[in-house]
């Protein structure tokens, strides 16, 4: 799996997981029940991780760059991207 994108905000990072998967693009954040739980750590585990495996990298990057493109980030931090 390979990570698209780094979230701020659980909300941010299901949007983005919305937006992938109804393009046929299977997603994991695997640190998203921590998050939601303890959401003092998002900061200190580096952010949100939203996740593809490697054959989508390139559709998924460009995906997720077209929907930070259409309007403003969900994140009530300043957006972290990767």
């Amino acid at each position: 799996m390979i990570t698209v994108a780094t979230c701020n905000h659980p909300m941010h990072a299901q949007l983005l997981k919305s937006v992938l998967e109804d393009s046929g693009i299977p997603v994991l954040i695997p640190n998203e029940h921590t998050a939601q739980t303890m959401p003092h750590l998002i900061l200190a585990m580096g952010g949100i991780r939203v996740q593809v495996p490697e054959e989508h990298e390139e559709t998924a990057r460009q995906l997720v760059a077209d929907f930070e493109a259409s309007g403003p980030g969900g994140d009530i931090f300043p957006p972290a991207f990767s």
